[in-house]
């Protein structure tokens, strides 16, 4: 099988059945058996530049100019002087055939870039249209099969101009053979072509539908790219399919067919280097690659007859690279990575492909169907490379996946012992909340019972000592111990009030809001403290700003705030010093602000002042009493009203605390 698909490819890389060498524009091809085979008419011609002359014009020159076919007419020396791409001329040959074979035709193929064909005097067909000037020439290219009148001896005239393209004239050589057995040849061209073209589209279709289905992969893409642009240049050049079966006008077939080799060129470069990128240099693959994209924006952009003067620029470009890229891939083969080896042999055949289509493009050599059938095989060798890596992956994946399982099941086991273990532990923590609870209660309820007994007897000793008081006849140091006796009784009492309200506070945390007026609300309030004050000659300077807006909280539990904030700064102030009170409704919130020139906090001390029964290095300067339990309910009750609290102080220079209260109004 492989030998016939070799046989097969060289045959097509060719397209040489036989090759008729003329001899001063005569081909004798009576021996040749044209019913079997197809002959080129590769020779000499005759050929007159400048010039749309008959057979018998062209005869009778008195000194005609020969070329060899195929080339074209641009660059070549004719009569002294060197010819431009553009103009029209004429070529012509005699054929001799066996008058016996019937039905011959002559396929014209595409002649840069349009002619008209006559045979024994007679015009047989035109494509394109001629003319001696831009304006009157219309290129096309289309292989044109024409039937031939059936005689020995067959005087052959082609017609040629060009106005549209870098090079003019027979670029490739007509083909002779019976009629049937030229269209049957281009329709195995064709069927090839489609067959080639099927194939690519579906390697692309799939690495491009990995992109979607999979991790995207910028190789995938690339090779998608290189694909598309293969057909397209396949669809351009092969048969030129574009023009004959889409109707394709020749500007837009030939930008296709230049665009597409530009482009091929740069994806490839990009696809090669993201499949070796270990072995490709990056700066390599960005060079050629940029090269590629401007030539095809400068070929979009402009005149073909400009810009197809890009393409030997860039068939040098290619060689390089492709010389550059072997290096490169043969130097890592070295190494026997099979995939390296793979692509090596791969890209070589892309490279003699591209080589021979850039010789064919010169019109050095004949060819069909080279490039397109070359890099055919080329990305077929890079499908089984990926294959291969996709392959490696899924194998991978799947001892990943087994890996994974097992290690799903471990943890699944390690989880469901320590739930076990967690729900045991939760039993105990419910456990033990409920007796945390039950022990709560029985707190709660102690402090209830030991608050209400020990107050009834300080009360009852708080009576009795203002009883003992009473008589006229007491001594100094019996009214001493009174007082001090009063003073004890009443620390008691304060405390239990204390506990009583922080019993009371925890237990109902909700606020009753009422409106207050700020203004007059702790006017009353301060006055409660003025008593206090006068005994240690501690003046209360207020600074109540102005509002007539009400200010919506619990005032109970705000007077309780006050009392403790304002009842502090009494017992740790100096005598005849100042309290300074600010308050200020602004917004949605009422600011409050108490200050002393007390003997103020220890910055060690500060950290703990909110806490529960926390008594301070520092005592009341009367020797006051104190619970330690003071603030602690001023920063709850502060919390419980949607408030804030803070505090600076200096030992020495006094301390200063900070309110801020929400309006608790409901529609706030």
């Amino acid at each position: 099988m492989w030998k016939q698909s070799l046989s097969i490819f060289f045959t097509i890389l060719f397209t040489i059945t036989s090759l008729a060498h003329g001899q001063r524009a005569v081909f004798n091809l009576q021996q040749s058996n044209l019913n079997d085979e197809i002959v080129l008419l590769q020779g000499e011609w005759q050929f007159e530049y400048g010039e749309l002359l008959s057979a018998e014009e062209m005869r009778e020159l008195k000194s005609p100019v020969y070329i060899e076919i195929p080339k074209t007419w641009t660059g070549i020396e004719y009569k002294g002087e060197e010819l431009p791409s553009t103009g029209y001329a004429t070529y012509y040959a005699q054929i001799i055939v066996d008058k016996s074979i019937s039905n011959l035709a002559l396929n014209g193929k595409v002649q840069s870039t349009n002619y008209k064909l006559f045979v024994n005097g007679k015009e047989l067909g035109e494509v394109g249209k001629l003319g001696t000037s831009d304006e009157t020439a219309e290129p096309d290219y289309q292989n044109k099969i024409f039937s031939l009148p059936v005689d020995d001896t067959l005087d052959i005239v082609f017609q040629i101009s060009n106005f549209h393209y870098r090079k003019g004239g027979m670029s490739r050589p007509p083909e002779l053979a019976e009629k049937e057995l030229l269209i049957e040849d281009r329709g195995q061209n064709i069927s090839l072509s489609f067959f080639l073209i099927g194939s690519i589209f579906f390697m692309g279709l799939y690495h491009l539908g990995s992109n979607f289905f999979r991790t995207r992969n910028r190789m995938n893409t690339y090779f998608a790219l290189v694909c598309l642009f293969t057909i397209l240049r396949a669809l351009s050049v092969n048969e030129y399919l574009l023009i004959d079966y889409l109707n394709f006008p020749w500007w837009l077939s030939t930008r296709i067919e230049l665009i597409s080799f530009y482009l091929i060129f740069a994806f490839t470069i990009r696809f090669i280097y993201y499949l070796f990128p270990e072995y490709i240099p990056k700066f390599f693959a960005s060079i050629p690659y940029y090269i590629g994209i401007s030539a095809t924006v400068i070929t979009l952009f402009t005149p073909i007859l400009y810009n197809s003067n890009l393409v030997p620029i860039m068939q040098l470009v290619t060689v390089i690279t492709g010389i550059a890229i072997l290096y490169f891939i043969f130097r890592a083969s070295l190494k026997g990575n099979k995939e390296v080896i793979i692509a090596l042999i791969g890209f070589l055949l892309l490279f003699a492909v591209t080589v021979i289509e850039i010789l064919i493009h010169q019109s050095h050599i004949v060819g069909e169907m080279v490039f397109a059938l070359g890099i055919f095989f080329y990305l077929f060798s890079h499908v089984i490379i990926l294959a291969n890596r996709q392959n490696q992956t899924y194998i991978k994946n799947q001892d990943l996946s087994l890996a994974l399982q097992q290690s799903n099941q471990r943890l699944e086991r390690t989880v469901e012992e320590r739930t076990k273990e967690l729900n045991e532990r939760n039993k105990e923590l419910v456990q033990n909340n409920e007796e945390l609870k039950k022990i709560h209660d029985e707190k709660n309820g102690l402090i209830h019972v030991l608050a209400h007994d020990l107050k009834s007897p300080l009360n009852n000793n708080k009576g009795l000592i203002q009883l003992v008081r009473m008589p006229e006849n007491l001594t100094e140091d019996q009214k001493d111990y009174l007082n001090k006796l009063e003073k004890s009784n009443q620390q008691g009492i304060q405390l239990i009030e204390d506990l009583l309200q922080l019993y009371r506070m925890e237990s109902q945390q909700k606020a009753e809001i009422e409106a207050i007026d700020v203004g007059s609300y702790f006017d009353e309030l301060i006055q409660k403290h003025e008593d206090t004050a006068k005994l240690k000659s501690i003046k209360i300077e207020t600074k109540i700003e102005p509002t007539k807006k009400a200010f919506y909280t619990d005032p109970d539990k705000l007077q309780r705030i006050m009392d403790n904030l304002i009842s502090n700064a009494l017992k740790f102030s100096y005598e005849e010093s100042t309290i300074y009170l600010k308050i200020k409704h602004e917004g949605h919130q009422l600011h409050i602000e108490v200050k002393d020139e007390g003997m103020g906090i220890l910055k060690e001390e500060q950290p703990k002042i909110f806490q529960k029964f926390q008594k301070m290095s520092n005592k009341p300067t009367a020797g006051e009493s104190t619970s330690g339990l003071g603030l602690s309910i001023v920063k709850t009750l502060v919390e419980q009203l949607e408030g804030t609290i803070e505090f600076e102080s200096a030992p020495r220079k006094g301390t200063s605390f900070k309110v801020s209260l929400e309006d608790l109004k409901s529609d706030h």
